[in-house]
């Protein structure tokens, strides 16, 4: 080590510290320095702790001030009983009347704790400003960041697993394996149409519904057909707390937590008549199941989510009462509350109606909350647990709602 051979300032790696040399009158090293920045997180926990703090010594203050008012009622009873007149031409306003310096004292307090509550508010409206400018430019780097996530592909996520290898010849596809396409056969529409040509296993396929670039979907093959996964939440490791553009082309692992993308889930239904299954569990084993018919519009409509046939389930509807229902995200706000906007006052995206009855994309807790208006930002289905009971776990998946016959 540097301090075993003595070689501490011959060194450049066993140079002293800046703070060292300061210490002992030496010369700190001056190698090149890299640039360190905060995270948005420790920054915000910060601005959250100052204004904390802020409201802390204002309290503070105005308890002193209220225990002084005490204070002067009593030394006033006391000097009452005494005999004793006040001293002094005058009285500071609000304060009992108390004699001599005991007097003169109380004022001189009373005036610093004035001149220190004043102070503290000043300090507090600086750091509530300063808060504002952190939450706007905080919605400035989330907008950046999803341009950058629509960038990497879900391959390049999802590096812990490899492709499987194929049970079952699927040649009326042209598919030789789960990653990629070797022949020029066109692909499947989607994972039902995957099931008819043969294959029974979960994963991650190739589809290309029609008018429409391939890109990959995970498949969840059952005895009844097979379904295309929409969303999926289980551990919280993907935050869904994202923008428009995000919702758009979406995000996540395929193999874990994700958002299919609402472009492609438009290419996939294509203004058809499709069945989205929602699963839902609690955080003590128990789940439940909801399902409807519906159909999902285009950009231009903001992905309206049009309910065409009745829910079956043991659930009632938390979706909402109404037939059609944009997609809403905080800085794309569709919903059909006038004077809020539900994925702000929320969390995440969806299709929101009046706000409170469902979120699936909401934030991802692993307890319940404290705080009440953190508890109304998890993940929930009005009509099941509560609002206020974050779930442990959703999947959405659609599959065609007037299934083939299979051969």
């Amino acid at each position: 080590s540097c301090s075993a051979h003595g070689h501490r300032g011959a060194d450049p790696k066993c140079a002293p510290s800046p703070e060292l040399a300061a210490l002992y009158g030496a010369s700190p090293r001056t190698p090149e320095r890299r640039a360190q920045f905060a995270s948005w997180d420790e920054v915000n926990v910060i601005a959250h702790g100052l204004l904390q703090l802020g409201h802390g010594l204002k309290e503070h203050v105005d308890r002193t001030k209220g225990q002084m008012r005490e204070l002067g009622s009593r030394l006033s009873a006391h000097n009452s009983e005494a005999g004793r007149e006040p001293e002094g031409p005058w009285e500071p306003q609000g304060l009992p009347r108390a004699g001599g310096f005991t007097w003169l004292f109380l004022h001189l307090l009373q005036s610093l704790m004035d001149a220190q509550n004043l102070r503290i508010e000043e300090l507090l409206q600086k750091i509530k400003q300063q808060q504002y400018k952190l939450d706007k430019q905080n919605l400035q780097i989330k907008s950046l960041q999803s341009k950058v996530n629509l960038l990497i592909p879900f391959h390049l996520k999802d590096n812990k697993t490899q492709a499987p290898k194929w049970k079952i010849n699927l040649k009326s596809f042209g598919l030789m394996n789960q990653s990629h396409n070797t022949s020029r056969e066109p692909l499947p529409q989607d994972c039902h149409q995957l099931f008819l040509a043969g294959q029974q296993s979960s994963g991650v396929f190739q589809v290309q519904p029609a008018g429409s670039q391939p890109f990959k979907v995970y498949c969840d093959m059952t005895t009844e057909g097979g379904w295309t996964v929409i969303q999926r939440r289980t551990d919280g490791s993907v935050d869904f707390d994202q923008l428009w553009d995000a919702y758009k082309n979406g995000f996540g692992d395929l193999r874990g937590d994700f958002w299919l993308g609402l472009e492609k889930m438009h290419r996939l239904i294509q203004e058809g008549r499709f069945n989205l299954l929602i699963e839902l569990e609690d955080w003590e084993g128990n789940s439940q199941v909801i399902q409807f018919v519906f159909s999902l519009g285009g950009e231009s409509t903001a992905y309206t989510l049009s309910l065409l046939g009745p829910l079956s389930g043991e659930l009632e509807n938390a979706i909402g009462d109404f037939r059609q229902l944009p997609f809403s995200t905080r800085d794309r706000d569709h919903d059909l509350k006038a004077d809020t906007n539900c994925a702000k006052h929320l969390s995440g995206g969806w299709w929101f109606s009046t706000c409170g009855h469902a979120n699936l994309n909401g934030k991802y807790f692993r307890s319940i909350p404290r705080q009440r208006h953190e508890r109304k930002q998890g993940i929930f289905w009005k009509t099941w647990k509560g609002r206020y009971y974050p779930l442990k776990s959703t999947t959405m998946k659609i599959q065609p709602a007037a299934l083939e016959a299979e051969p």
